[in-house]
């Protein structure tokens, strides 16, 4: 944004006044203020504060529609520069995959971008895949002055943890690392225990429905499967 004033035999084109100029989205706007005045009656003093007062208008017009358009921009679509298999639909979080202070081993964890405070929020055996997004998204909102509804509906986009798997092959096949399949291992977790439970249910014809009683059962059925192995 810019808005810029020339005084009256500064341009060739015989224009004085100010001249407003944007660029949203790559489309280049601008508007002319002429402190030429329409008619005598017209004080020079007043039409020059009103054709002021119309620029300083417009330029915060189009300040206020780039604000709005960059922030409609930040939590619709990822940002130009993120990796491949990094992305999940919006700016300011992306997947990843290693170790850090948190993380003794090699795990998955979803990454907060604030330039120069990145942090991390690790899927380990203290915070399932669901729990670390909830974490991210809720420190995301918060460092970058998110608005609550749109928190509330990124809260309900939990990536896929086959995001993750995709993220291992383009990390192991095209950015030379060599992460073990069971990196993979606590992503999962919550779709295993969600399988098992399913089986569970099924297998007890529904007889056991609360919750606990299914995990409880299929964690015995998964007991007794290994001691058989």
């Amino acid at each position: 944004m810019a808005i810029s004033f020339y005084e009256k035999g500064e341009l060739t084109s015989g224009f004085h006044g100010w001249r407003v100029v944007a660029t949203i989205r790559g489309k280049r706007y601008q508007k002319y203020f002429s402190l030429k005045r329409p008619n005598a009656r017209i004080t020079q003093e007043l039409w020059y504060q009103y054709q002021e007062t119309r620029a300083k208008y417009y330029e915060a017009r189009y300040m206020a529609r780039s604000a709005a358009l960059q922030y409609l921009d930040f939590i619709g679509k990822d940002h130009p520069t993120t990796l491949p298999c990094r992305g999940v639909g919006f700016q300011g979080i992306t997947l990843g995959i290693g170790s850090g202070k948190s993380a003794a081993q090699e795990t998955c964890y979803f990454s907060v971008n604030k330039r120069g405070a990145a942090t991390k929020f690790y899927i380990d055996e203290r915070a399932s895949l669901s729990q670390a997004w909830e974490q991210a998204v809720k420190h995301w909102g918060e460092v970058f002055d998110i608005r609550p509804k749109d928190i509330a509906k990124k809260l309900e986009q939990v990536p896929s943890p086959d995001q993750f798997k995709s993220l291992r092959k383009q990390l192991n096949d095209r950015e030379g690392c060599d992460y073990q399949a069971s990196v993979l291992h606590h992503v999962y977790a919550e779709q295993r225990s969600q399988l098992e439970k399913h089986r569970a249910e099924k297998t007890t014809r529904g007889k056991l429905n609360e919750d606990d009683l299914l995990a409880m059962y299929a964690n015995l059925e998964r007991q007794v499967s290994e001691f058989r192995n």
